[in-house]
């Protein structure tokens, strides 16, 4: 995993200066941020790990070459990006109306973010011209999921939902001088972020269900079961589509696809294409868990508890 343990002590550095920033904002906000921050810090156990957010500019450094300083900017840059984005996320996704304190923080993260990109990038860059258009895409994307089946229909735009992520990506070809790469490496990031939201929702399905959100993993059952709705589904059609009758495996085939497609890009990024190796490697080992459970099973209840048993 050297697209993460080779950055370990420059992420520990980048969290670090983000805490001193947040350190700076006025009461209450200092201390709702510290703790916000350290529900993603990525030095902390237990904590919610976004890789791609931090770690997506020294990924970069693979095809691009620039002082330190510009990559440790852009993460720190994409550390408040995805926070403000986070935030932004629990509003919408919240039922009770309690923004009195979100709003403003999410405010201050923005107002961070901003001051690190005019630090790069003068006010005629072309970065400015992306920044806008990743916005955009962001807004359009989260505001009609509810009713596009972006799994089957227009997988690209499940990306889109983290298209801020690409100002770190974006704003490093420019910094380098390689704006021809742009179209390619967007491509790149964008697979990634599919098959992290796949995953994503492997882990969410339940939530998702019972919500009502969009979920990559439940429009695939949808469509394997030709239901004209998604809340046609119940618990245990999902159920059995997972544990008896494997689509994880269907699910992670997907994935798969997916890696091969990245690794016919004209530019190897052996780091994102690690990482995203890594997003396949976990749906795959999913699926045959699954398989594996239901053979112990199979073979009876007392071989399923030895070969489960720790002591034995």
């Amino acid at each position: 995993m050297t697209w993460l343990h080779a950055h370990t002590n420059r992420l520990n550095d980048v969290f670090n200066e983000a805490k001193d920033i947040v350190r700076q904002f006025p009461s209450p906000m200092d201390q709702l941020g510290l703790a916000y921050l350290a529900k993603f810090d990525a030095s902390q156990e237990g904590s919610t790990k976004n890789y791609i957010c931090y770690l997506l500019p020294y990924w970069m450094e693979d095809i691009c070459e620039l002082p330190a300083a510009a990559f440790n900017k852009l993460s720190l840059a994409n550390v408040f990006v995805m926070l403000y984005y986070f935030i932004q996320d629990d509003i919408m996704d919240s039922s009770k109306g309690n923004y009195a304190n979100k709003l403003p923080l999410a405010n201050l993260f923005h107002m961070r973010f901003l001051a690190i990109y005019r630090e790069l990038f003068p006010s005629d860059s072309p970065f400015w011209g992306y920044y806008e258009t990743y916005i955009s895409e962001w807004a359009q994307t989260v505001s009609n999921e509810g009713h596009s089946d972006y799994f089957h229909n227009d997988l690209m735009q499940i990306a889109k939902k983290a298209s801020p992520v690409k100002n770190a990506s974006t704003g490093a070809l420019l910094l380098s001088d390689q704006a021809y790469l742009i179209p390619e490496v967007t491509a790149a990031v964008e697979q990634a972020l599919v098959t992290l939201q796949m995953l994503d929702d492997w882990a969410d399905w339940e939530e998702d269900l019972e919500e009502g959100s969009y979920n990559c993993l439940l429009a695939g059952i949808q469509k394997r079961l030709q239901l004209a709705e998604t809340n046609q589904l119940t618990l245990e059609m999902i159920k059995q589509q997972i544990y008896v009758h494997d689509y994880l495996e269907a699910y992670g085939e997907i994935a798969v696809h997916h890696h091969e497609r990245l690794l016919r890009l004209p530019h190897a990024m052996d780091q994102l294409f690690g990482f995203h190796d890594s997003l396949v490697q976990n749906i795959l080992r999913l699926a045959q868990e699954i398989k594996d459970r239901r053979s112990a099973l199979a073979s009876g209840g007392f071989y399923y508890f030895l070969s489960n048993s720790e002591r034995f």
